[in-house]
């Protein structure tokens, strides 16, 4: 625990309740200010998109620096209507600071503020302008670092159809939310947002700040005190400003205070921790209890803070833990006990809002965005930056800043109609951007899928060539899965290039099947960019599916069917290539892999991490990291039924215009749709197949004898069907079941088990079954008994289509 801060140890009095400030404070329209405070002219030229006048913007000079992507304008004409130069951070030094230090007595304190991250240039520059003055009033010198994160506008963007509109926010589990923001630009911009702290702190705007600063305190020694302020991301921002600033000569940093920091605590350990009582004197932190956390909400359809959704949704890996949450902080033993309460000897104190104890540790914000604004919080940061009880009051902000647009811009209507029960996605991909990995087939195959489909009853969206991107793939299955309701029968198709990617979660590894073992992947058409949709991307959304839904995929591309990986080297693959016989397959690059690496927030090639954003070792998602997911213990069984173009050891192939799959697959929809089970439409299939391509079903075994594209309550055939089912996908992959269970796996292979048909199209009577079970059983007490190897190599399987 830090050592001991002597003016906060005992208990102070009751604050007095915050009031509104007195009509001659800054705050009610005085166009004088004392302390070389800024001036706001009577009659102000056109206000810009933060609503401040020219005059007004050029009085932030003194006190705010901004910085696009973490640097400053080059130029005295930089972009939008703010910018700050380094001549600009010069003249802070120069002549704005040592105006204010003139005739004052002591260290004067110098407070450095970092806002959030929900939080646009235009309303950054609005609060500066309207705090500055009060800091001023108080004898502190402000800086304000206004940095350009672009959260709002993206997830504004990305959430666009999922914030309102026909939807009401009784509609959509904050699963739905969190997966969509992912799956948007959340994950991508918050990634983006904390590049550009670093870099601030890496030779950017912040180092120039910072090393002016140390500059200025070596030449003038017990002039200045220093301290920082962050709200949520503004806590990632001074994670690498103050080692900076540390580095760049700055003895101290008297107090540090976070307000709803939204730092991961490993950053926070790594950089700023172990600085308490060293570089940094008192560190604080004003965040909500858990209990609050959860009342909040974001985004007016997330029944949670912002906290949750960053760590559901924005940071690589769901569920890391977030300094800002109570629950994150409590469950760390190096946090638990290093953070003390308000009234503790600690130099490292936490004030659980809303919490009254005294003037120094008082908060009543009850919403993540609240902090910065709340008086009670703001007045206790500055008592404990000036270290006396009597401060001006804050002003009370003329109107609550929104953390979200009142209305999402551009609100699509929905994919697909509320009415329709039966629902498809198709996706081809012909011209990547690449011309090596151009394919010729794929969009038609997707027609071709489409066609037959919507003759089937199903409303069908189409994703083709540039319209496929990752983004857009994944929110349109989300949406598909998340919009159905028991009774419905969902279809995803697929028809592009397929590839196997670094396993960076160590779900494959941790499975049993090797270090050497990598996660399956299909190529949207940006998949050189490092945007591959990955089996725990697809994992993450089949969770989703609600109870009483039939979901089937199609995938007409290689990699597409089994646990079993072979990369095929680039020779080989050109080998196996020819005009009318073309694989859809690619090999990455090591360049596409550090791509995929960086876009999954992983800077080396070595090192896993012990559990990921998606499957488990038994392919199962992992919900138990994600806050908004249900956890009731229980392991559902995958409820998804993949058909694939080839088995995990070949390539699909395309002929003359369309996918071999698709070719002999789709002609046969409209003859099988609820009249065969999905595994005599796989035999069917099979039938018209030769040897370079052995399609396969994937899934649960009880799917096998499911009627095939039929509600998931309807009943089986009623007629008996004379299709062999020894091309199921435990003949097809040589004796090794697709199941997820040994004992059913097994059981099937031996001709019996749950879900196997009779000739009359019945399932096998529940004794028989029963009886087969207990054999099983008491056989696989034998160590080298098949069913063993059996069942350890299928905990192993970690399928791209959860198999």
């Amino acid at each position: 625990m830090p050592t001991p801060s002597p003016r906060w140890n005992s208990r102070p009095s009751r604050r007095a309740p915050s009031c509104a400030p007195p009509p001659s404070h800054p705050s009610r329209g005085s166009t004088q200010q004392k302390d070389n405070a800024m001036t706001i002219p009577a009659t102000p030229s056109a206000p810009r998109g933060s609503g401040l006048s020219d005059e007004e913007l050029a009085a932030l000079k003194p006190h705010v620096i901004n910085l696009r992507r973490g640097q400053l304008a080059d130029r005295p004409a930089g972009e939008g209507e703010y910018f700050s130069t380094a001549a600009d951070v010069e003249a802070i030094f120069a002549t704005h600071l040592p105006a204010f230090l003139a005739g004052r007595s002591g260290p004067v304190p110098l407070m450095v503020n970092a806002h959030g991250g929900l939080v646009t240039e235009a309303a950054g520059l609005r609060a500066a302008a309207s705090r500055i003055p009060w800091w001023k009033e108080n004898g502190v010198y402000p800086i304000y670092f206004v940095w350009e994160t672009g959260l709002v506008t993206s997830l504004a963007d990305a959430l666009a159809g999922w914030l309102g509109g026909s939807r009401g926010p009784g509609d959509f589990k904050d699963r739905i939310v969190e997966l969509a923001a992912r799956f948007g630009q959340g994950e991508r911009v918050w990634g983006e947002m904390k590049e550009y702290a670093e870099a601030a702190s890496a030779g950017g705007g912040a180092s120039v700040f910072a090393d002016a600063l140390g500059s200025f305190m070596n030449e003038h020694r017990g002039a200045l005190t220093v301290h920082a302020v962050g709200h949520s991301a503004g806590s990632i921002f001074h994670s690498y400003f103050i080692p900076a600033a540390v580095k760049a000569g700055v003895d101290r940093f008297e107090t540090v205070s976070f307000l709803a920091p939204a730092v991961r605590t490993d950053l926070f350990k790594e950089k700023l921790k172990d600085e308490v009582d060293q570089s940094i004197g008192r560190l604080s932190m004003f965040t909500m209890t858990d209990d609050r956390e959860r009342a909040d909400n974001c985004v007016r359809v997330y029944g949670k803070s912002l906290l949750y959704l960053v760590r559901a949704a924005f940071e690589p890996r769901i569920g890391d833990p977030i300094l800002g949450l109570q629950d994150s902080v409590r469950s760390d033993p190096d946090l638990r006990d290093w953070f003390g309460e308000p009234d503790s000897p600690s130099s490292a104190q936490v004030v659980w809002s809303v919490e009254d104890r005294g003037p120094f540790s008082s908060s009543d914000a009850t919403s993540h965005g609240a902090f910065d604004d709340d008086p009670a919080t703001m007045e206790s940061v500055l008592r404990r930056i000036v270290d006396r009880k009597d401060v001006t009051p804050f002003p009370l902000p003329r109107a609550v800043e929104p953390l979200w647009p009142t209305q999402p811009r551009d609100v699509p209507a929905p994919t697909w109609p509320h009415s329709a029960t039966r629902k498809a996605l198709c996706v081809g991909i012909n011209a990547y951007p690449d011309a090596a990995d151009q394919l010729s087939g794929c969009v038609a195959d997707a027609g071709a899928w489409a066609t037959e489909l919507e003759k089937a009853g199903f409303a069908v969206h189409l994703l083709a060539d540039a319209q496929a991107t990752r983004s857009e793939v994944l929110l349109r299955m989300l949406e598909l899965v998340s919009t159905s309701a028991p009774g419905d029968t969902l279809v995803v198709q697929y028809a592009g290039h397929g590839t196997t990617a670094p396993d960076l979660d160590g779900d494959e590894a941790a499975s049993g099947q090797g270090g050497n073992m990598e996660d399956e992947a299909l190529c949207p058409v940006d998949f050189r960019t490092g945007e591959l949709i990955i089996d725990d991307d697809l994992g993450l959304i089949w969770d989703q599916l609600p109870d009483g839904v039939a979901l089937t995929l199609f995938f007409d591309s290689c990699h597409s069917g089994d646990g079993q990986r072979r990369i095929l080297s680039q020779a080989e693959l050109e080998q196996e290539t020819t005009l009318r016989r073309l694989p859809r397959r690619v090999v990455l690059s090591e360049a596409d892999r550090e791509a995929f690496r960086a876009r999954r927030g992983y800077t080396s090639a070595t090192g896993s991490r012990d559990a990921g954003p998606g499957r488990a070792a038994d392919g199962r998602a992992a919900d138990a990291a994600s806050p908004g997911a249900p956890v009731d213990g229980q392991q559902k069984p995958h409820r998804e039924l993949l058909f694939s173009a080839c088995q995990p050891t070949e390539l699909a192939y395309e002929t003359a215009g369309h996918g071999d799959f698709t070719s002999k697959a789709s002609p046969l929809l409209a003859d099988a749709i609820g009249k065969l089970t999905n595994e005599q439409f796989l035999g069917r299939v099979v039938d018209g197949f030769g040897d370079r391509q052995h399609p396969k079903i994937n899934g649960e075994k009880a799917l096998f004898g499911r009627t095939f594209l039929a509600a998931e309550e309807g009943s089986a055939p009623t007629a008996p069907i004379g299709v062999a089912s020894a091309s199921s996908g435990a003949a097809a992959s040589g004796g090794v079941p697709a199941s997820g269970e040994a004992v059913q796996a097994a059981a099937a292979h031996n001709g019996g088990g749950a879900g196997t048909l009779t000739a009359v199209g019945k399932r096998a009577d529940d004794a028989e079954v029963a009886a087969l079970e207990a054999t099983l059983a008491a056989a696989a007490g034998a160590a080298e008994h098949r069913a063993t190897r059996v069942a350890r190599l299928l905990r192993a399987i970690a399928d791209v289509i959860e198999e």
